[in-house]
C-alpha cells in the first residue's frame, strides 16, 4: 500500500504549541477524521521530517506519543501503522436525546515493591524511570527551590502549570473538552470523589451508582446525606434506568467497568448522556486506567461525547506512574468550579507543589509518554501470560473482557463460592478479592486477579498455586 503524503499536516514554528505537539495532534485529528485509515502505514521517521522540514527528532517524539495513545503501532520489519479497529466519535444528539437501546508449594509474595500475586490495580513501580524523574526533581530545585519550599498563594485548583499539561494531554489523547483552568488537581482522584460526593449530592437527593462498583466510590458518597441508589450492570455495562426522576450524580467506569472488566459502547454512552440531559444529573467518569487498552484503539471517553457538559471527568496518576504520587484530577464543568474551590480549600489550599511541578515536566519533555508505551507493552505480555497459563492449568474461571486494564475478572464456571475461595487463596499467600466484595444488590460469583505488577514467571508460578487450591475447593 503506498504511503500518502503528510505535507497537508499543518506546521507553524511561530506558534506557542511545539512543533512536536502540533505534529502529534495533526497526526491525530487525520486519524480520527478517516483521511489516515486504519491500518495504513506511515512513513519512516527520516522520510516525514526530510518531508516536513523539521527534526527527525520531531518526529520520533510525536510518533512515539501516538503509540503511546494507542493510535499507531510498530509492525516488526513492517514499519508504522495506524491501529486498526479506531471508534469513531458520532455526532451529538439533537437536544441531548439518547439513542435507541442495543438489544504444589505456596508461592512466595513477590518482595520488589511489596507485591504479592494477584492484588488488583497495582502498577508496576519497577517499570518507573526513577533518573529521570530524580533529574527532572533536583533540576527544579536547583532552579526554584526557595521559591518552592515557602507557603504559596492559595492554589485550590492546583499549580497552573500542571493544570496546562494535563489540559493538553487530556484534550489529545481522551478526547476531553476542556480549559486548563477547569483543572482541580486533588491528592488522588478518591479525594476527587469524595469532594464531588459533597458538591453535589445534598439532603432530599438520589446519587446512582454502579452494582457491583468500586467501594471507595460508594463510600464518598455514602459519607453524605444523598439516598443512594444501586445500578446494575450487563454486558454492556452500567444499565440506564427506566425512570427519569431528578438525580444529583451518577458515578460510572465506562472504559473499563469497576470490578467486571466491561467496556461500554458508544450507544450505551450516549443513552447515558441523555439520561443525564433529561434528569439534570451530574456524571462523574472515572477514568482510572482508559491507557492501558491491548490490540484496539482508545475508547472515546464519556465526556467528549456529551453536548450538555454534564459530565465530570476523573482520572489518577497512581496507576500510571507510582501511588506513592497522590495526584490525581477532576476536570470540572465552569458552573461547579466555585464550589468544588470552596470545599476544597477546607481541605487544603494547594496540594504538593514539588511533586505538580515535577510531573508538569515529566509529561511535557515526552517522559510521560514513554513509560506508558513502556507498560503497555509490558502489561500486554504479563495478561497474555496470564491467560495462556491460566488455559494450561485449566482453571474453572471464565475470563471474558481482556481488552486492556491491569486487572483480570474470572467468573467461576464450577459453582464454587468465590468469598471461600478468596480465603482458601490468601491462606495460600495469594491475594484475590472476591467479585460479592463488590457488590450491594447484585449477586456476582467470580475472582478479581491483578496482573500488571508480577512479572510472567510470577504468574505462571501463582496460577499454578492458584489451580491447586481451586481444585481442593471443587
Amino acid at each position: 500500500m503506498p504511503r500518502k503524503s503528510l505535507l497537508t499536516v499543518p506546521l507553524d514554528a511561530s506558534k506557542s504549541q511545539t512543533l512536536q505537539d502540533q505534529l502529534a495532534l495533526g497526526l491525530k485529528k487525520r486519524i480520527q477524521s478517516g483521511a489516515l485509515a486504519a491500518g495504513e502505514p506511515l512513513p519512516s521517521s527520516r522520510e516525514l521530517a526530510t518531508e516536513l522540514g523539521i527534526a527527525r527528532n520531531t518526529v520520533i517524539a510525536a510518533y512515539d506519543r501516538l503509540i503511546g495513545e494507542g493510535y499507531l503501532e510498530a509492525r516488526p520489519r513492517s514499519g508504522l501503522f495506524v491501529v486498526e479497529g479506531l471508534c469513531t466519535r458520532p455526532a451529538p444528539l439533537a437536544g441531548g436525546a439518547a439513542s435507541k437501546p442495543v438489544r504444589s508449594a505456596a508461592i512466595r509474595p513477590n518482595r520488589l515493591a511489596g507485591e504479592i500475586p494477584f492484588r488488583q490495580g497495582r502498577p508496576d513501580v519497577r517499570l518507573f524511570p526513577i533518573e529521570s524523574w530524580a533529574r527532572t526533581h533536583s533540576r527544579l530545585l536547583r532552579t526554584q527551590g526557595r521559591s518552592l519550599l515557602s507557603y504559596l498563594p492559595a492554589r485550590m485548583l492546583g499549580l497552573p502549570a500542571l493544570q496546562e499539561s494535563l489540559a493538553r494531554y487530556l484534550r489529545e489523547s481522551r478526547g476531553v473538552h476542556c480549559r486548563a483552568g477547569q483543572i482541580a488537581i486533588t491528592s488522588g482522584s478518591q479525594q476527587a470523589l469524595y469532594l464531588l460526593a459533597h458538591v453535589l449530592a445534598g439532603p432530599g437527593t438520589r446519587s446512582l451508582i454502579e452494582d457491583p462498583g468500586y467501594g471507595l466510590a460508594r463510600r464518598a458518597f455514602e459519607s453524605t446525606p444523598t439516598a443512594l441508589v444501586s445500578v446494575p450492570i450487563d454486558l454492556q455495562g452500567a444499565v440506564v434506568p427506566a425512570d427519569l426522576k431528578p438525580t444529583a450524580a451518577v458515578y460510572l467506569t465506562p472504559s473499563r467497568q469497576f470490578p467486571t472488566g466491561v467496556s461500554m459502547p458508544v450507544a450505551r454512552r450516549m443513552q447515558w448522556i441523555g439520561f443525564a440531559a433529561r434528569t439534570k444529573a451530574w456524571i462523574i467518569e472515572d477514568d482510572y486506567d482508559s491507557e492501558f487498552r491491548y490490540g484496539h484503539a482508545p475508547l472515546p471517553s464519556l465526556q467528549s461525547l456529551d453536548p450538555n457538559g454534564r459530565v465530570i471527568y476523573v482520572g489518577t496518576m497512581s496507576k500510571i506512574l507510582f501511588p506513592a504520587l497522590r495526584i490525581g484530577y477532576a476536570v470540572l464543568p465552569e458552573e461547579l468550579i466555585a464550589d468544588f474551590s470552596a470545599i476544597r480549600e477546607a481541605v487544603d489550599d494547594h496540594g504538593p507543589v514539588l511533586d505538580q511541578l515535577t510531573l508538569s515536566e515529566f509529561i511535557t519533555t515526552g517522559d510521560f509518554y514513554r513509560h506508558v508505551k513502556r507498560c503497555r507493552k509490558a502489561y500486554a505480555e504479563r495478561q497474555e501470560a496470564f491467560l495462556t497459563a491460566a488455559r494450561s492449568e485449566r482453571l474453572p474461571l471464565d475470563f471474558p473482557h481482556t481488552d486492556g486494564g491491569m486487572n483480570l475478572t474470572g467468573l467461576f464456571t464450577n459453582g464454587i463460592n468465590d468469598a471461600d475461595a478468596s480465603r482458601a487463596l490468601l491462606e495460600a499467600g495469594i491475594d484475590v478479592p472476591p467479585l460479592s466484595r463488590y457488590a450491594s444488590k447484585a449477586k456476582p460469583n467470580g475472582l478479581m486477579f491483578g496482573f500488571s505488577a508480577h512479572s510472567p514467571t510470577v504468574i505462571r508460578a501463582g496460577l499454578r498455586r492458584v489451580a491447586e487450591v481451586l481444585a481442593s475447593l471443587g
